[in-house]
């Protein structure tokens, strides 16, 4: 049933692989449609806006070092147009240097892969992207959540209500459960097991006994002795351990 599931969505993915070397949107293309998605392809961030305009895309393969215009200035384009700004992107580039990882999850990347690169694997997070991509905006009640995407949470004696979007992560301590914006943290009265449960359609990942993170607010992560560690998006840049009973679905959320 799962099979019968998860080819149904391949078949239904479109893919735009925005590259100006011609061999690579190829072996891409091919990699992809052989899994049943249908690919566009475009030899610059210009021509990629101009797929985007008139066709329907799910998940955009985005290189940076471009012609005319660049994959900076294409995904800015990106995120700053109401009709794809909720467009997953993945980075593929030949640059390592951290700061260009950063940069790119800062501005709304949800994966970055480096060249070379193997496009079964490319394949797998195409469609864990897409998997999650649905299950954020598909079932019942979800244009009533979208209408009021908030918590309740408290501090210093006052309670306000804060967007969903502006949660970089949840962390349970000392039985108290607090959700971390930017800079600031605050006092939610729910459990971390009834916040996952709220957030079950939000791209929130369990990832360890105490730790929930938005999966939108990740700058970066690392593989540190077998596991791996996440790094938030808040001031301090929190380093969040994954636990090995959440390894396998945290892989399996972002793709890796």
């Amino acid at each position: 049933m799962t099979d019968e599931h998860g080819s149904a969505e391949r078949e239904s993915a479109n893919v735009l692989i925005v590259d100006d070397d011609p061999a690579v949107v190829d072996m891409v293309r091919l990699g992809l449609e052989t899994d049943g998605m249908r690919v566009f392809g475009a030899g610059d961030g210009a021509e990629a806006l101009q797929v985007l305009a008139r066709e329907k895309v799910d998940v955009v393969v985005l290189d940076i070092m471009m012609p005319r215009v660049d994959g900076w200035m294409t995904l800015m384009e990106i995120r700053n147009d109401p009709a794809t700004e909720h467009i997953p992107v993945i980075m593929l580039t030949a640059k390592t240097q951290d700061l260009a990882k950063i940069l790119a999850f800062k501005q709304g990347v949800q994966q970055y892969v480096v060249k070379p690169f193997s496009v079964l694997e490319l394949s797998a997070r195409v469609q864990s992207l897409v998997r999650a991509s649905r299950r954020g905006t598909a079932g019942p009640g979800a244009g009533a959540d979208s209408e009021f995407r908030k918590l309740a949470v408290r501090k210093g004696g006052r309670t306000v209500l804060l967007a969903i979007d502006e949660v970089v992560y949840v962390s349970a301590r000392n039985k108290s459960t607090y959700v971390h914006t930017y800079e600031n943290q605050y006092l939610v009265d729910l459990s971390l097991a009834d916040l996952e449960h709220k957030l079950a359609r939000e791209p929130f990942a369990r990832v360890h006994r105490s730790y929930m993170v938005n999966l939108n607010k990740v700058k970066e992560i690392l593989r540190l002795d077998g596991g791996y560690v996440v790094v938030s998006a808040d001031r301090d840049e929190t380093h969040i351990p994954v636990a090995r009973r959440q390894l396998k679905s945290f892989r399996e959320a972002v793709g890796i």
